[in-house]
């Protein structure tokens, strides 16, 4: 699909037009191929004046805290509301194959089948900060095609990982009951 076909699509089209476009803008936007670099900068181009108008929600936390457990609740609890809502899941990428599973979609079973919902998992691909390298660009994707929340879910965290909270409108961390004492307490990190 050309850039001009799919922007019509992202911000015109009908419920699987749309679904299926946003697809492949994501998909053309992660890819590391010149061709298609090109492509994408011409979409985003398109899409800036669609964009603006969503509320940006990053959601991180170690592994196993419930994240997308968490995050299926809310946006179940958001699309009761009148809201329409787009997940950006992000998951860790094997440092030795390069794989990631892409699971988190799994964890939200009604979110995921809800009409108003839209989730996208996508490799972290051995970028920092608990994103994927397009993160910031999927997120004007999902605006662009009218998601009332955009949820970023970063992979597992630790300390350092804070690049989600540079680029949402609220961060919300979620943590595990008595994990760690107050020396834990004092390296901040992620909770600045």
């Amino acid at each position: 699909m050309t850039p001009e076909a799919l922007l019509d699509g992202i911000v015109h089209g009908s419920a699987g037009v749309q679904r299926r476009a946003m697809a492949k803008a994501i998909t053309l936007l992660e890819s590391t191929r010149a061709d298609h670099r090109a492509q994408g900068d011409a979409l985003l181009t398109a899409l800036l004046p669609h964009t603006g108008k969503s509320f940006r929600l990053g959601i991180s936390g170690v592994p196993g805290v419930g994240k997308s457990t968490f995050i299926e609740a809310l946006g179940l609890y958001l699309i009761a509301q009148g809201l329409r809502v787009a997940v950006l899941a992000v998951d860790p990428s094997s440092s030795v194959s390069g794989g990631s599973i892409l699971g988190d979609k799994t964890r939200m079973e009604h979110l995921s089948m809800n009409e108003h919902a839209y989730i996208r998992p996508s490799p972290s691909s051995g970028t920092l900060g608990g994103v994927a390298e397009k993160t910031r660009e999927s997120m004007l994707v999902c605006e662009a095609a009218g998601y009332d929340v955009v949820i970023v879910e970063t992979v597992g965290v630790g300390q350092s990982e804070t690049a989600v909270a540079n680029m949402t409108d609220m961060f919300v961390l979620l943590q595990l009951p008595n994990a760690g004492d107050d020396l834990q307490a004092i390296k901040k990190g992620v909770m600045e």
